[in-house]
């Protein structure tokens, strides 16, 4: 009987007792109006001792990935909770981790598993609490509005071999020059060592602390490979993971993830809509940075792959490996690449076939040469199954 019929009743019932006088009508009348004071009250009450935490441990999530949350409800007070519903209200797809559970004096715990679904930001909460009273005709509910956000990383899978051992030795390597070829930089200054020579001693700092200082040096950081990554929004297709854009970037994480493995460096270049550049820094993790962009960048360039300003800026590098990810056929970026071809450049080329992803069928056909890796992607592939191709490379 829902509230509304229950207090008519109650309200008719008392009409009567009061025209008949029946003594015993009377008591049934208060008993009933005393319940409906109770079952008003009781969730109200309730739910002021009422506690729920919510533990999860993230990790380093990658897409797929499954998590586990722990949910600890509790209740302070001495008024009991027989009915109480804790919901998650983040609305997650495939993650329903409430439950409806009788609450008394002692800690109520439950774990729930999920899988992180999609890349990026992804936020575990509010939380909806309701208590009902035991005769179920009032309830209360309570939101609580805490959030855990977790930064989800792309899926990281094996790759092939990206890079030639000579690529991988950039000390010795004939095609990447000795340390040598690199200018030092200043890293520090320490106290005059007899035999240092005078173009070390760092005047300034001498005059400043009374005593002779010396310069010290060190290498540059440079960078093994540098990934070009296409994210002009016109050129990708497909929905969720089985898109272009979503392959593409799972791609730029997995070689980043296999060069830092070996303690190689890592640049990213990619066209979205900040032309963002990506540079080896000794003051923070590049893996890490990486990974960070790779999470949240979307496909929203309006620049197409010819005119992003990095080929000028690739074309001053001395020694490099290049790593360009694009499902894009146009012709032109094909010529750019060859025009930086030539200069100790490993060239290495991932085409994205959009046709596979539910695009237009483009009917690719150019020749990248004999010198560049082509490794050709289609929906459902196996990274580590791709099939690198040099001689005579052509897309028909």
């Amino acid at each position: 009987m829902s509230k509304v019929a229950l207090g008519g009743a109650l309200a008719l019932l008392l009409f009567f007792t009061y025209l008949t006088g029946i003594r015993p009508a009377y008591a049934f009348a208060y008993g009933l109006g005393l319940l409906f004071v109770i079952a008003w009250a009781w969730p109200r009450l309730a739910i002021r001792g009422v506690t729920v935490t919510r533990k999860v441990d993230p990790g380093t999530p990658t897409v797929g990935e499954v998590y586990e949350e722990t949910f600890e409800v509790r209740r302070k007070g001495w008024i009991p909770a027989p009915w109480v519903e804790v919901r998650d209200l983040s609305q997650l797809a495939d993650y329903q981790p409430g439950r409806v559970i009788s609450l008394g004096s002692e800690l109520v715990r439950w774990k729930a598993r999920g899988v992180y679904r999609r890349r990026g930001w992804m936020a575990l909460g509010p939380t909806s609490l309701r208590v009902r009273e035991p005769f179920g005709l009032f309830d209360r509910e309570l939101r609580l509005t805490h959030r855990t956000s977790i930064l989800v990383y792309p899926r990281v899978r094996p790759v092939p071999d990206l890079m030639t051992p000579s690529a991988q030795q950039v000390g010795s390597s004939t095609a990447f020059g000795a340390w040598a070829d690199y200018p030092p930089e200043t890293g520090g200054v320490r106290d005059y060592t007899t035999g240092d020579s005078f173009g070390r001693i760092h005047w300034a700092l001498s005059a400043k602390h009374q005593r002779l200082m010396s310069k010290t040096f060190e290498q540059p950081l440079t960078t093994d490979l540098w990934i070009l990554l296409d994210l002009d929004r016109a050129v990708h297709f497909g929905q969720d993971e089985e898109s272009t854009v979503e392959y593409a970037v799972s791609l730029a994480a997995s070689m980043a993830s296999q060069v830092h493995s070996r303690g190689r460096q890592v640049g990213l270049i990619a066209n979205d809509s900040r032309g963002t550049i990506l540079e080896p820094h000794r003051a923070v993790r590049q893996d890490r940075l990486i990974l960070d962009y790779l999470a949240v960048c979307q496909a929203d360039g309006r620049t197409p792959l010819t005119q992003t300003l990095a080929w000028d800026r690739i074309r001053r590098l001395p020694r490099r490996a290049i790593a360009v990810i694009t499902p894009s056929a146009d012709p032109a970026w094909v010529r750019l690449l060859q025009a930086v071809r030539g200069r100790r450049s490993t060239l290495i080329v991932f085409y994205l076939d959009t046709a596979s992803f539910g695009g237009p069928d483009q009917n690719v056909s150019f020749d990248l040469g004999q010198d560049v890796d082509l490794y050709v992607v289609r929906r459902g592939d196996d990274f580590a199954r791709l099939v690198r191709t040099r001689d005579a490379i052509r897309i028909a």
